[in-house]
């Protein structure tokens, strides 16, 4: 596995080098050509077509300069079609870049604000390009009526244009939409309306993907893999990393339906590496969250954790209730703003009124409160001097005594753990040293299954309860579902006992893991045999497996 591990990794760096040395040959040519422009409308032109190639693998540079379009087409004023056809054009790829990057009420601000430009100009072009932005924006959010109803205005406007890759764009993300929505009929329609246009090879390797996502979901895995290595090579030949990183987790994710768990972890890895140069959040979601499945077959639990514990960052990240919160009054601002502006100028004078009753309000209040307080301030004043010294010295006693107990407990935790340590260490090498020495492979296995156990139980203290929680989530799944199912008189805790006995875990270890006592976890376990009619002499663990069988 090293081997092909090593094998992939040059290969993808290599294909990587390549890249960026054609990405360094576009970028000096259309800087050349920056350079040597006479006129403005000429270099803000090179600029948007340079943020169109740059935008899928520098995020940064590409907001960079198109932040620096906007500022000039602001600076300029002109009401000329070709500059407020740009302004679009420009607002469009910034949206682009902020949905790329994971701020999705900005992505959704500028690309309403593409279409207001491109409306009020009547551009065909760049209201097709914004209302198919704003179809992927939904898509993303999981709003499919939306998202269907965007891309189909954005389709009945590019068909009277000549784009053909425009078109097939479109008709790929609502195929795309339609599968997201399990309509698989609707979505090979309008995959075979891609496929009949004379695309790109960009084009082809999407919609392949969208195909073979098809055939997976039917379980057809060798016509799914064959499809997605195949994009593999398109993606390297056209040197488009996001896809290449979407081909890899795909191919990724069937070997490991085919249970070749040892061929799919370095494809996962190499999707892991390119979607961090990318810096989408939205790949390394999907990423993480499959390697963290992987490890968990290869019994690999602790990277599994790791994994996992990295998904949910990028997942809570993503699904931020106060995002959707804020795209919601994002929208709702957005459709009643022209409806407001037809009423604007009739409230401007009632508004002015009110805001100057409001003043005349707030500066009587202002003045009474100063004489009220001028009448009590000879009253106040030396009461508050004295309670203010005498305060002052009782917080300084409290604040040194604080800082004393703190130090001293500071220096007794430093000993404690000090001590901890060095007594768990040597526990740890004594036992790793007798199991060298067992011949039998599989009683080395279940000493290292022993240790392991050990190791968790010692480092419980490290760990939270959402930590125990959610790792017990994923190792002791099938076995919390027959305690859900056959046992549903028992509490959560003793549930999280019993998952804990399954690891091997002793009572000390277990008392430790849970922060109790030895005793209460014995009687915890008394309550639980009486609760389920268990006999003493028999084993427990295996009396709850045998109920389901």
């Amino acid at each position: 596995m090293k081997t092909v591990f090593t094998y992939i990794s040059i290969i993808f760096l290599v294909s990587y080098s390549a890249y960026s040395q054609s990405h360094d040959s576009l970028a000096m040519l259309l800087k050349h050509k920056i350079e040597k422009a006479t006129t403005d409308s000429a270099r803000i032109e090179y600029k948007i077509e340079l943020v169109e190639k740059m935008r899928r693998f520098d995020s940064d540079t590409s907001r960079i300069i198109i932040n620096d379009v906007l500022k000039q087409l602001e600076e300029i004023q002109s009401s000329e079609l070709y500059y407020k056809k740009n302004k679009a054009q420009a607002f469009n790829y910034l949206g682009i870049i902020d949905s790329k990057q994971g701020n999705a009420e900005n992505a959704l601000s500028n690309y309403l604000r593409a279409l207001d430009t491109s409306e009020a100009i009547k551009d065909s072009t760049t209201i097709g390009f914004s209302l198919h932005n704003l179809g992927m924006f939904y898509r993303r959010q999981k709003d499919y009526k939306k998202a269907k109803r965007y891309f189909k205005n954005a389709i009945a406007i590019k068909e009277k244009l000549t784009n053909v890759e425009s078109i097939a764009v479109s008709h790929h993300m609502l195929a795309v939409t339609y599968y997201a929505n399990k309509q698989n009929d609707s979505s090979l329609i309008y995959i075979s309306k891609v496929k009949a246009l004379p695309c790109s090879k960009t084009r082809i390797a999407k919609v392949n993907g969208s195909l073979a996502a098809i055939h997976y979901s039917n379980k057809e895995f060798d016509k799914s893999i064959a499809i997605y290595k195949e994009n593999v090579g398109i993606s390297k030949g056209i040197r488009d990393q996001s896809e290449l990183s979407i081909s890899y987790l795909n191919v990724a994710v069937l070997y490991n339906a085919l249970k070749e768990y040892d061929k799919a972890l370095p494809y996962l890895d190499s999707a892991i590496t390119i979607a961090k140069k990318l810096k989408s959040k939205g790949l390394l979601l999907k990423q993480y969250y499959s390697r963290s499945n992987l490890n968990e077959t290869r019994k690999e639990y602790q990277q599994a954790l790791q994994d996992y514990k990295i998904y949910k960052v990028y997942h809570d990240s993503i699904n931020d209730t106060e995002k959707v919160k804020r795209i919601t009054a994002l929208e709702l601002n957005h459709k009643f703003e022209k409806e407001k502006q037809a009423d604007r100028l009739q409230l401007e004078n009632e508004a002015a009124k009110k805001r100057l009753y409001l003043v005349l309000f707030a500066l009587t209040m202002i003045l009474g409160g100063i004489i009220l307080w001028l009448t009590r301030k000879n009253a106040k004043q030396r009461l508050a001097l004295t309670k203010s010294t005498l305060e002052k010295e009782q917080l300084e006693k409290v604040k040194a005594e604080l800082a004393l107990a703190t130090r001293e407990n500071e220096l007794k935790n430093i000993v404690v753990e000090n001590s901890l340590r060095q007594e768990i260490l040597n526990k740890t090498l004594g036992e790793i040293k007798n199991v060298i020495q067992l011949k039998d492979e599989k009683e080395r296995r279940s000493a290292l299954q022993s240790l392991s156990a050990s190791l968790l139980s010692e480092n419980a203290t490290q760990k939270n309860t959402t930590d125990l929680q959610s790792y017990l989530d994923t190792v002791s799944i099938d076995f919390k579902v027959i305690l859900d199912n056959q046992f549903p008189k028992l509490s959560e805790k003793e549930k999280e006992l019993l998952c804990l006995m399954t690891l091997g875990l002793n009572a000390t270890e277990i008392s430790k893991l849970q922060n109790s006592t030895l005793s209460a976890i014995k009687s915890s376990r008394s309550r639980i045999r009486k609760k389920i009619r268990v006999d003493s002499k028999e084993d427990i663990i295996e009396y709850i497996k045998n109920t389901t069988m």
